[in-house]
């Protein structure tokens, strides 16, 4: 039928950026910059982008940098395990996730790093 809209294909991406907290977010006062990692369900790599930007905005984190987008292949959620595995489980669930890990504000200087708890 002409009136009927084809079904859009929904695929698992993979984002890293490195982003800061703003002034609003619980972490301002430890982290210097974090390396967020988002996991979202999409139908394209451009709405999986936005998706992952507003996401982390909410969340009250200030993207810095893109660091890797991809688009999440059977095999890699074959190997996937920990942290990472979790985070594909619950965007499985919610239809997007993140974890984050970064540095001190001090860290810089001493070397020492840890993991934002959101």
């Amino acid at each position: 039928m002409a009136d009927e809209q084809p079904i859009a294909l929904i695929s698992s991406y993979f984002l890293q950026y490195e982003v800061r907290p703003t002034s609003k977010n619980t972490e301002y006062a430890t982290f210097a910059g974090v390396l967020a990692t988002v996991m979202v369900f999409a139908e394209s790599q451009e709405l999986a982008r936005a998706r992952a930007g507003r996401h982390l905005g909410r969340s009250n984190w200030e993207i810095l940098e893109v660091k890797r987008v991809m688009l999440i292949q059977p095999h890699h959620v074959k190997n996937m395990d920990g942290v990472l595995k979790s985070v594909y489980l619950k965007a499985e669930q919610e239809g997007i996730a993140a974890t984050f890990d970064g540095w001190k504000k001090s860290a810089r200087r001493s070397g020492a790093g840890g993991s934002a708890k959101v």
